[in-house]
């Protein structure tokens, strides 16, 4: 699983009782993850390689070499590559195509939802896609069972994942534009900050800022110290497995470009007193 890491995953794993592996992603090349450490980290007994891409929390998007690199360690290590793609309509520039489309007989299983791209996120619906690899037929099978004998349908909601898939999609295109604004305000807004970086997010509506934080502090300090302050409210990075004293936390940026300035001079403010204590 990626570093940092949407909780799910974490608290999925622990019902499970299977036991996450972390690699890292590095903010210098975009929060890009580092293949060679991935490839370090399997084990006879790794089952999934985890790619949330676009990426919550950092909203990175990954090249089409990377993606095509995952797919081949993958295959390499005899994993299933279980893709997180629920922001998949949410790139600045367009979307951003599955990651079963660069090879539909690889062992993905793809995740996706209403929730986001199609601004639904109370509906609680969603779909999967698989790899036609004969190394699914088992999974499909179980899968099919436990719809069979234990899923309910979201009735009235099911019935708008084909509208959605099939119909007008128009909306996103201004969607993704305001989505891309508000994430040129933020980035630039994190990066005029005093002891604060910023890597400029480019799907979603997520970032993650770091602040160097004062000797002995966390990353939970600062965020409950802000909100204290100010009432902004971001969550810390360890809360996504990060190490607390790498200062990282994430923000939201759904709100409209004015109002986050006025948001982010009040973090600028505080942050520069924050530091000077």
């Amino acid at each position: 699983m990626p570093m940092p890491t949407y909780p799910l995953y974490t608290a999925v794993l622990s019902k499970l009782g299977a036991r996450a592996r972390f690699y890292r992603t590095d903010p210098e090349r975009g929060w890009a993850p580092d293949l060679d450490h991935i490839r370090e980290l399997v084990t006879p007994a790794t089952r999934v390689l985890v790619v949330i891409d676009p990426n919550n929390p950092t909203g990175a998007t990954y090249s089409a070499a990377t993606r095509r690199a995952l797919l081949e360690i993958a295959d390499q290590f005899g994993l299933v590559l279980v893709a997180d793609e629920v922001y998949g309509d949410l790139g600045h520039d367009g979307a951003v195509a599955p990651i079963g489309s660069l090879d539909p007989d690889a062992p993905v299983i793809s995740f996706s939802s209403l929730s986001k791209a199609f601004l639904a996120p109370g509906w609680r619906t969603g779909w999967m896609g698989m790899g036609r690899t004969p190394r699914l037929n088992d999974v499909t099978a179980a899968i099919a069972k436990l719809a069979d004998g234990r899923l309910c349908s979201t009735v009235p909601m099911q019935y708008a994942v084909k509208a959605a898939l099939c119909g007008d999609r128009s909306h996103q295109i201004s969607f993704r534009a305001a989505l891309k604004e508000r994430a040129a305000v933020t980035t630039a807004s994190f990066q005029a900050m005093t002891g604060v970086s910023c890597v400029a997010p480019i799907s979603g509506f997520y970032a993650m800022p770091r602040v160097t934080l004062p000797p002995g502090r966390t990353d939970e300090d600062y965020v409950l110290a802000l909100l204290r302050a100010t009432g902004v409210l971001c969550v810390y990075g360890s809360g996504f497995g990060m190490p607390a004293n790498a200062g990282t936390f994430r923000v939201v940026f759904l709100a409209s470009p004015a109002e986050l300035r006025d948001i982010y001079a009040l973090v600028a403010d505080f942050t520069r007193d924050y530091l000077d204590q």
